[in-house]
């Protein structure tokens, strides 16, 4: 059986001062390459979550042209217009993920043109207009 060295001058045991802040240095410089990877992971995802609304809300939109109106938003045999939150399972519109403000440009009942846009994080708007 291997015999424990006992306590000496040579053989101290524990860490020195030096190791451990080489430790804490190398965990201070990994969690700030981690916060800044998730930070950009979060604004990639609300951005592609803005996308996915504008193309719901655009599709939702074109299923409800009346073409010999030539008008968005009109029911098929009469005048009245089910709001547009009614068109989504939810019951509302899509909203900003980040906000909870509403998509700019969504039609009213009678609309003949639309053009619904979100403003993205990573810069820019993404729009998406009438296709009739």
């Amino acid at each position: 059986m291997k015999k424990f060295l006992p306590k000496t001058v040579n053989n101290p045991k524990g860490f020195t001062l030096v190791e451990l802040l080489v430790v804490i240095s190398v965990i201070a410089v990994l969690s700030v390459i981690g916060i800044t990877i998730f930070s950009g992971t979060q604004k990639t995802a609300r951005d592609s979550r803005r996308r996915a609304d504008v193309d719901a809300l655009s599709k939702a939109v074109e299923a409800h042209y009346n073409s010999s109106k030539d008008q968005y938003c009109t029911a098929n045999a009469g005048t009245y217009c089910a709001p547009v939150a009614a068109w989504f399972a939810s019951g509302s519109l899509p909203k900003d993920p980040q906000t909870s403000a509403d998509y700019t440009g969504v039609p009213a009942n009678g609309a003949t043109t639309y053009n619904v846009c979100a403003t993205l994080e990573g810069g820019g708007t993404y729009c998406k207009t009438q296709q009739q």
